[in-house]
């Protein structure tokens, strides 16, 4: 009885140790096979490495971004956008883009900038109708003496503008007559 009952521990410790060796090599094999894998995957090559663009974006959870309300308190985050350039597998560059989250110094200069752009903007102050309105004449150039002159209006049957009642001034013989060459 007792050698029959080493020998059923025997087989036990035989098939358990067979077991085990034959997983550890399914293991070991999976892990080659992975690592091989990652070497077949073509590494791009960087050609400019991250650089922030500046645009900022906040985020907060989920159920506060999508709620229709605007007033509800919450943490948000404050976002940067990076980007980089990329030389794909075709020799083409690709421009990859990652928004993370922004650090201590990136908030100051954001805050300095909105801050420095409230100082510059000018207060409200009403239309000014001495100004020329014409953005590429000087002030040497406009005649602020001149006086107002009235010109034809357009033929409404041509230009089919609508008619306002006003009736256009009609052409003096005597601009007319300055008017023609030779006289």
């Amino acid at each position: 009885m007792i050698d029959l009952i080493a020998s059923w521990t025997l087989l036990i410790l035989g098939c358990t140790a067979l077991v085990l060796a034959v997983v550890l090599a399914a293991v070991y094999l999976y892990l080659q096979w992975q690592k091989e894998r990652r070497q077949l995957v073509a590494v791009s090559e960087i050609t400019r490495d991250w650089r922030t663009t500046w645009k900022i974006n906040a985020v907060a959870d989920a159920w506060v971004m999508e709620n229709e309300k605007d007033d509800i308190p919450s943490n948000f985050v404050l976002r940067i956008e990076e980007n980089r350039m990329v030389r794909d597998i075709g020799g083409g560059e690709v421009m990859e883009t990652r928004w993370r989250p922004a650090t201590k110094a990136e908030v100051r200069e954001i805050v300095r900038r909105y801050n420095e752009t409230l100082a510059k903007k000018p207060e409200f102050r009403a239309i000014d109708f001495e100004r020329p309105l014409l953005t590429g004449a000087s002030i040497d150039h406009v005649d602020r003496n001149a006086e107002l002159t009235e010109r034809p209006a357009a033929d409404d049957a041509v230009h089919g503008s609508v008619d306002t009642g006003l009736v256009a001034p009609s052409i003096s013989p005597e601009s007319d007559a300055e008017r023609a060459p030779g006289s």
